[in-house]
């Protein structure tokens, strides 16, 4: 209708955004706006042209009933079609976390098929590691060629990032050297206004296509949308189209955990044909090393309970290993009764804590469990990395922080153990680290008891 506001991403109105944008950056009435560093779509197209675009393919009925997210996937469509002339000829990069996991890589295989497909002359996946054995077995079995973040960049590509946010440099992209103007950027996992702060601290002037905070349980999902509005499903082959699958079976549990209409849609649509489901198949069924297991004895035998809480010091974890953290984590939240699984390592980068919650014995105020964690991490772990949680119950959790070595310990831990456990000065740092997060409990008890009820 004339008289109203078009609507934006995450339901903020243009005059909305605008009154939040401008005038927050006005002083006394003087002066021009501050202009946004992320350019996100101004105004969504209408439901007649969102399902005449995704109609056919998705079907007019799931269009219709999934309007606000294929709006944003019709604006990135539309935006990139109207870049052709930028990227024609043109190399880019892509970034993922440092170390990739399945969304991010699967996503990065989708996004290179689509700039390809508008004229890019060289697209290169960033990524730094890949610590879990699923993720060496996609890079494997896909054919994903990887360069590295720093030296692998094309100087003068155009820059984008896909399941993590700008700024590099900082929190997963820690080891990344920075960049000042992004092109194009899909992530599910961050806020809008978080990223829009941290960007500015960081010096970067723009991000042109900026498609952050997107409500889907993966990125994979929303880019596998994007990559059929520009029919490239067939060219990037099995291969592609199950590394994108993986990407988005992965980041939702199987389809179990926060997972949207738009997730089924698209990993039914991706694995239709025999030679992506037996793809990934041999994608799912991985083999790690035998030392994982030896990881998850060592912290099992040193675990510390708190009421529903467990925490477990793990000790020396190899670069190559770091995914084992996270997987113990999510181990001590099986356990029967338990809230929340915190499993704490020293590695290479420093002292990291992993951290898995549900909030399903909290009662009806479920979203506290984000609270809780919140306080333990900045308690005990200065630098919080961040958070990933559903917006409806079962209201689980992921969050994680690193604490850089000193110098010392940097020298003294990059020789330390030769296999898991065996480094008893540093499995004693990671009891004492436990014991700093079961410290922070009792102080988050004494502070604000109505917090910790039921964990305790």
């Amino acid at each position: 209708m004339k008289g109203h506001a078009h609507p934006r991403p995450n339901g903020v109105t243009r005059a909305e955004g605008a009154v939040r944008t401008n005038g927050a950056h006005r002083g006394n009435g003087a002066g021009r706006p501050e202009r946004p560093v992320l350019q996100r779509p101004a105004r969504i197209a209408g439901p007649a042209a969102i399902v005449s675009r995704f109609g056919r393919t998705l079907g007019k009925r799931f269009s219709r009933n999934n309007l606000p997210l294929l709006g944003q996937v019709h604006a990135a469509h539309s935006a990139l079609r109207r870049s052709r002339a930028a990227i024609r000829g043109r190399g880019a990069n892509i970034f993922t976390q440092w170390v990739g996991d399945p969304d991010a890589l699967g996503s990065a295989v989708l996004l290179k098929a689509i700039l390809e497909e508008l004229g890019a002359k060289e697209v290169r996946i960033l990524t730094g590691s890949l610590a879990h054995p699923q993720n060496r077995n996609l890079v494997a079995k896909c054919g994903i060629v990887l360069h590295d973040p720093n030296t692998g960049r094309l100087p003068r590509g155009l820059n984008c990032m896909v399941d993590t946010s700008p700024p590099l440099g900082t929190a997963n992209t820690g080891r990344v050297v920075p960049v000042s103007e992004y092109f194009f950027v899909a992530d599910h996992h961050a806020d809008p206004d978080d990223v829009e702060r941290n960007t500015r601290e960081k010096g970067v002037r723009r991000v042109k296509l900026a498609f952050v905070g997107l409500p889907v349980g993966s990125t994979s999902a929303f880019m596998a949308a994007l990559a059929m509005a520009f029919d490239v499903f067939e060219s990037v082959g099995p291969q592609g189209r199950a590394a994108a699958a993986l990407g988005i079976y992965t980041d939702t549990s199987a389809l179990l955990h926060g997972s949207t209409p738009l997730d089924f849609r698209m990993f039914e649509k991706l694995t239709r044909d025999p030679a992506t489901q037996d793809l990934l198949d041999e994608l799912r069924d991985y083999r790690v090393p035998p030392e994982w297991f030896e990881y998850r004895n060592v912290a099992f035998s040193n675990m510390e309970v708190t009421g529903t809480v467990r925490v477990a010091p793990v000790g020396y974890v190899r670069d190559e290993h770091r995914d084992v953290i996270a997987e113990i984590a999510n181990d001590l939240l099986r356990i029967e009764g338990t809230s929340i699984g915190i499993a704490v390592a020293v590695t290479q980068l420093g002292t990291e804590v992993s951290v898995r919650a549900d909030s399903r014995l909290l009662g009806e105020d479920q979203p506290r469990i984000v609270r809780v964690i919140d306080h333990l991490l900045s308690y005990a772990f200065p630098g919080v990395s961040g958070f990933k949680y559903e917006r409806v119950p079962p209201h689980r959790v992921e969050g994680g922080a690193c604490v850089p070595h000193s110098r010392v310990q940097e020298h003294m831990w990059s020789v330390a153990a030769t296999g898991p456990g065996q480094d008893k000065d540093v499995l004693e740092h990671c009891r004492a680290a436990a014991r700093a997060l079961v410290a922070a409990l009792a102080d988050l008890k004494f502070a604000r008891p109505d917090e910790i009820e039921g964990l305790l």
